[in-house]
């Protein structure tokens, strides 16, 4: 065997070791993938439902009063878990709520159901009993006179035993079912509106200008460096600046108190222009000299060659520049817990303090008695948006594409 041929071997051998190096770390993160999905799929896909997305985090408490109608029984027999009172014409289960709670559930009530004509306890106007609401605690007279107390820890059939046995509710303590999502999710929704509206013009005018107009000399070598050295500083660190920098300028501005959407759309801002300028930057310099050279040639200005020729074909770069802080805004929790606050709300203001859905994972695994269900369905629905930002991006890029090809 000559040194050629030793050589030759030698190469495969490395080749070969090398391939399966690769292979094998590769393997390792698809397989730490695979069970990071397992994992959050099968917590928390039972506790996302349509009703978990668009239901309050808080309970809505009422308190009704109201008094059975002697001459109606109703004849219902009990099953599937479901306990039915022949007096008052109500059916209850033993069920949970949307935050794995055990709960009372209100499951059927007959039209012609004494809490039909419930009223409420403090205005005497009539009051709503619904299916879906959950009972809290029962305070009736029995047929004997007596009163009697029954919460919800009890369970349903107690209950309807309890219920059975009375002729009036003096109290009947009922709340709509909490634990949803839905304030968290309108907050995120705002910020990435209000976050994109301003870090996009920004970020797409920095990079025209270094792109573009600025000479390349030490001056914009030293702007680039302190881009890319601002893009690894850590987020909580920009918290701080919220803190100290905008929700002071907002609370002076619009009169309201403490961390607020505006003031985390203006964090996330300083947050994402990095990326923002070096993305939109590299996707300006991939565009040929040559488009500028001819649209100069044929007597257009600089300005209508940017705003015609280099802009436009630099939108796939600004859409994947988009989409990357789109990620970011979804993710992000170190920082917008002191941009936004970390109190769950229901009812939604640009200058309130709320939650982003990252910083309800924070608030629900954050107590004595972590909800990792609830944490689970709120990944997935995060897992799910940004897939679906992903694919609309490709796509209207690869069309975008297509029409540059074409055209």
């Amino acid at each position: 065997m000559d040194n050629n041929e030793k050589k030759l071997k030698i190469r495969k051998i490395k080749d070969i070791l090398l391939n399966g190096i690769t292979y094998i770390f590769s393997s390792f993160g698809i397989v730490i993938l695979i069970v990071l999905l397992t994992f959050i799929f099968s917590n928390g896909a039972k506790s996302l439902s349509w009703k978990t997305i668009t239901s309050n985090y808080y309970e809505e408490a009422y308190f009704a009063k109201c008094e059975t109608n002697e001459e109606l029984t109703f004849s219902l027999e009990d099953g599937n878990d479901i306990y039915y009172s022949k007096v008052w014409g109500i059916g209850l289960k033993d069920s949970k709520d949307l935050e794995n709670n055990p709960v009372v559930k209100i499951v059927y009530i007959d039209n012609l159901s004494p809490l039909k004509n419930a009223l409420d306890q403090n205005t005497n106007e009539r009051i709503l009993v619904l299916k879906g609401q959950i009972i809290k605690r029962i305070q009736m007279v029995n047929t004997n006179g007596e009163r009697s107390i029954i919460s919800a820890k009890y369970g349903s059939q107690a209950i309807v035993d309890a219920l059975d046995n009375s002729y009036q509710i003096n109290e009947l303590y009922y709340a709509t079912m909490g634990g949803g999502i839905r304030g968290s999710l309108l907050t995120t929704l705002y910020l990435i509106f209000l976050t994109l509206i301003i870090s996009l013009p920004l970020g797409i005018i920095a990079s025209l200008y270094l792109s573009q107009f600025a000479k390349d000399n030490k001056l914009t070598k030293i702007i680039r460096s302190f881009i890319d050295m601002t893009s690894g500083i850590p987020s909580i660190i920009f918290g701080l600046v919220g803190v100290i920098v905008f929700i002071p300028i907002v609370n002076g501005v619009t009169s309201s108190s403490g961390g607020n959407i505006i003031s985390g759309a203006l964090t996330m801002t300083i947050m994402l222009l990095p990326t923002i300028i070096r993305t939109c930057e590299e996707s300006l310099r991939a565009i040929p000299k040559s488009y500028t050279h001819a649209s100069l040639a044929l007597g257009a200005s600089q300005t209508q060659t940017i705003m015609k020729v280099i802009l436009p074909n630099s939108i796939p770069g600004i859409l994947t520049s988009t989409l990357l802080a789109l990620g970011r805004i979804i993710g992000e929790s170190a920082a917008l817990i002191f941009a936004i606050g970390s109190s769950i709300k229901d009812s939604i203001s640009l200058t309130g303090s709320s939650t982003t859905l990252a910083v309800h994972i924070w608030s629900v695994l954050s107590g004595e008695n972590p909800n990792y269900e609830q944490a689970c369905a709120i990944s997935i629905l995060i897992i799910i948006i940004v897939l679906v930002l992903n694919v609309l991006v490709k796509l209207v890029s690869k069309k975008l594409n297509r029409f540059e090809v074409k055209s």
